[in-house]
């Protein structure tokens, strides 16, 4: 019936919980683009399966300019070519033209890619060589911090 307030809070809580996303083992990179295309380029990323944006920003602001930031996990590159396709008819479609740039863990301050410079056999290439696979033994630990 729910008028007692422990079955009512319990029920909160239930539907409070937070459960952690499964983790996803692949090549960990980071990709900066227009924050215009933040929600489509999330989409072609995600569409295959075998890639997952663990963690992405509509909005965020690098020297200045403002850009998206998607942080990928790819096991394989099967989705990259469909960005290809989305990004020249994007171009086709509107008046402006814009560019996507790949970062590697640890050197988040430079591009070391652009993607408009490359197509995507080279770029798929470029991650499997230099982009550290991160599984789930590489996780950081769950432990809490005790201070002495």
């Amino acid at each position: 019936m729910g008028l007692l307030p422990w079955t009512r809070d319990s029920r909160i809580k239930d539907e409070m919980r937070v459960v952690p996303p499964a983790f996803f083992a692949g090549h960990q990179f980071s990709l900066k683009g227009s924050p215009r295309h933040y929600d489509d380029v999330l989409e072609i990323i995600e569409s295959t399966g075998t890639a997952h944006v663990y963690f992405g920003e509509a909005l965020t602001y690098e020297r200045g300019a403002g850009v998206a930031l998607w942080r990928v996990r790819a096991k394989e590159f099967d989705w990259l070519p469909a960005l290809y396709t989305w990004w020249a008819n994007m171009e086709r479609i509107e008046p402006i033209q814009f560019s996507f740039s790949l970062y590697m863990p640890g050197q988040l301050n430079w591009p070391v890619l652009d993607l408009r410079a490359q197509g995507p056999e080279e770029v798929e290439a470029f991650i499997k060589e230099r982009a550290p696979w991160v599984n789930d033994e590489s996780r950081p630990s769950n432990e809490k911090t005790t201070w002495h």
